[in-house]
């Protein structure tokens, strides 16, 4: 992926703003949000069924999100 023209190193590489996602009636993710530097090092930890996986799945753009804004070093997902 190359970064947006506008992206600097001084910005989050990626950001996550009130990320929703349901699997039906399920709401798995309720308004997640993330500020991630570059070289930060994060552990998503939680009981099975908790959305850790459905949130990585967001952010690499492998499940859509219902509802929020994910980007990555400028770009959005």
């Amino acid at each position: 992926m190359t970064p947006s023209p506008t992206w600097t190193p001084d910005q989050p590489i990626i950001a996550c703003r009130d990320v929703h996602k349901s699997f039906g009636s399920l709401e798995v993710l309720k308004g997640i949000s993330l500020e991630l530097m570059k070289g930060d090092v994060v552990c998503v930890i939680g009981p099975s069924g908790s959305g850790k996986s459905t949130f990585i799945r967001c952010i690499n753009a492998l499940t859509p999100m219902d509802r929020g804004s994910i980007t990555v070093e400028g770009q959005e997902v």
